[in-house]
């Protein structure tokens, strides 16, 4: 059973997941009625458009994710995978975008640790990559569930869902990558979180030049450079936000005694990064003697995973970590 049901945009106020979508956006999303140009406006005025932004800038409290095939409206349930709580879908193609509601919205920077940010991440990755997903999608606009230009359903999923519950579902993938290297972070949030990271780094040496307006311009600056580099660059307002955090932070109480700290433990992290690299260079021989001891059951858990059976049950059956078996599998 589906349980889909379509719902009229127009009775938005009588739906509790609207209701909820609609008091999660930013005071003034972005909207537009036409791919590749949106502008910012009222939450009252921009869900009378086509496309609308489904997150603030700093905060996540929706996943999206783009199915970009005719039977999208059934992934969720065919793939045995949790229900979204709204689904928009093109009435022309099926194509749909799916929303999931988070219990609890994840900090992308500011005062947010990397460890939520790093999970926030891999369970979008994971399930995105299940649905079938387009893996370049940005999240930046969603179809707007408001508007009567797309076909809006919601499933009778939970009124929201905390990462657990979700990654219960996947495989997560573990990326051993530097979590600040730009390099590896051109998706959906790791943009927010490099810009920042690198930003704040170059504005603390100079932030006692200028006042606090002057050293927003030269923030802003560092932070749009920084972004340009990106294959699909932040909203110009995404961006702004972060200068404009750093710049308040640069000139509050907390700074003189944090940034130093901060910067020590920077320094103190990339410093650890790279001890680990010589550490893991100098330990590839043993490593790769310990590794031939378990030629059987990895060449079992490429046959169990090539007759279709999940990582997760792979794992129980095999009595190893699940990290294992996703090495394996990969060979």
């Amino acid at each position: 059973m589906y349980a889909l049901q379509r719902v009229n945009p127009a009775d938005w106020e009588q739906i509790p997941e609207l209701v909820a979508f609609y008091d999660d956006l930013a005071k003034k999303p972005y909207c537009s009625n036409e791919k590749g140009f949106c502008y910012p406006r009222t939450k009252a005025h921009a869900i009378r458009h086509g496309y609308i932004q489904p997150n603030f800038p700093d905060i996540v409290k929706w996943l999206v994710f783009d199915i970009d095939h005719p039977n999208a409206l059934f992934a969720y349930h065919d793939l045995n995978l949790p229900r979204p709580q709204l689904i928009e879908q093109n009435p022309d193609n099926g194509h749909a975008h799916y929303g999931y509601k988070l219990t609890e919205p994840v900090l992308l920077w500011g005062n947010a640790g990397e460890k939520p940010i790093n999970y926030l991440r891999r369970v979008h990755k994971a399930l995105n990559k299940a649905l079938g997903g387009d893996p370049s999608y940005s999240g930046n606009l969603i179809k707007n569930p408001f508007s009567s230009s797309h076909n809006t359903y919601i499933t009778g999923a939970k009124p929201s869902y905390t990462l657990d519950e979700l990654a219960s579902y996947l495989d997560l993938e573990y990326e051993t990558a530097d979590p600040i290297d730009p390099a590896q972070n051109d998706d959906q949030y790791g943009r927010n979180c490099a810009t920042f990271e690198y930003t704040r780094h170059k504005a603390y040496p100079i932030a006692q030049q200028y006042t606090q307006a002057q050293l927003f311009k030269e923030i802003l600056a560092i932070a749009l450079e920084f972004n340009a580099h990106f294959d699909v660059p932040m909203f110009e307002n995404e961006v702004r936000h972060i200068a404009w955090s750093i710049a308040r932070y640069c000139k509050s109480g907390r700074f003189g005694v944090f940034s130093e700290k901060s910067k020590a433990r920077f320094s103190k992290r990339q410093s650890l990064r790279v001890k680990r690299a010589n550490k893991k260079g100098a330990c590839n021989k043993g490593g790769l003697a310990r590794s031939a001891n378990y030629n059987d059951q990895r060449t079992q858990a490429q046959k169990l995973r090539a007759e279709g059976l999940s990582i997760r049950k792979i794992a129980e059956l095999l009595k190893v970590s699940k990290t294992s078996v996703q090495k394996w599998i990969n060979v």
